[in-house]
């Protein structure tokens, strides 16, 4: 008996192996149909999504980043089987000449060797030029350095072929400003971003397209350890707005 007894534990044992084959197997259909489904859009948990972002975000008045619902026919395929993205009313939506003009930017201020001081950019609100302080402004101060004016000629020059609304922002890295007329980080963000308004308006930009804004040194790109990211923290950025901003935030202070 005894020797039966061994002879079914050893057979037995050899088979042990099929419990986590089974087990792999069921991981792995699991796993295909975890992915199967997040291929698949479902609109009504977008719709779910748009009303908790717009109600967290509408303080009623001009706040508005979401509307109420997703367009049933947003995302998924277009009726050539062209991946879609998802459209949600009233979000301004990247027009296809966006990437045309960040492109002529990029050569146009390439062609100036301006190195790492200027950078173009799109995100999900427009055109996004970035001048860093190196390029721009005397450090700590608001006053334009010599070579920003060139620079700044040829953005205007694009700037006023278009009519699209313009949000300029000023920032500054964590030292105290050099110039006694501002008090803080805040005051020389803010008046620097003024000043480029300011020279935007005196070379023919229509000072009811600007928004001007100020972030201190609030919203660093990199840690401020060295003066190269000093340099690229303490900055000005002139965004061209996409045409459609029925929905967008208004910060900052308008120019009139």
């Amino acid at each position: 008996m005894s020797r039966h007894k061994a002879h079914d534990e050893e057979h037995g044992g050899d088979e042990r192996w099929l419990v986590s084959y089974s087990d792999f197997i069921t991981l792995l259909f699991v796993l295909f149909v975890v992915l199967y489904s997040m291929g698949q859009v479902d609109v009504t948990k977008y719709k779910i999504l748009a009303e908790s972002m717009r109600a967290a975000f509408s303080t009623g008045g001009a706040v508005q980043v979401v509307s109420n619902s997703i367009s049933a026919s947003g995302g998924g395929t277009d009726p050539n089987s062209v991946p879609a993205p998802i459209a949600i009313p009233g979000m301004p939506e990247k027009p296809p000449q966006s990437d045309e003009v960040a492109s002529q930017l990029t050569a146009m201020l390439n062609n100036m060797n301006m190195g790492s001081g200027v950078s173009v950019q799109t995100n999900i609100e427009g055109v996004l030029i970035s001048l860093s302080e190196s390029i721009i402004f005397v450090p700590g101060t608001a006053n334009l350095e010599p070579q920003a004016y060139p620079v700044l000629d040829g953005i205007i020059g694009m700037l006023n072929s278009m009519s699209n609304q313009l949000r300029i922002v000023g920032y500054t890295d964590d030292s105290a400003p050099t110039d006694a007329k501002y008090a803080n980080n805040f005051e020389l963000s803010v008046g620097r971003a003024n000043v480029v308004a300011q020279y935007l308006i005196s070379k023919g930009v229509d000072p009811s397209r600007l928004t001007i804004s100020g972030k201190s040194e609030y919203s660093p790109i990199f840690p401020n350890d060295t003066p190269e990211h000093r340099s690229m923290n303490s900055r000005a950025e002139i965004v061209i707005i996409y045409p459609d901003t029925s929905s967008s935030i208004t910060t900052g202070t308008s120019l009139q």
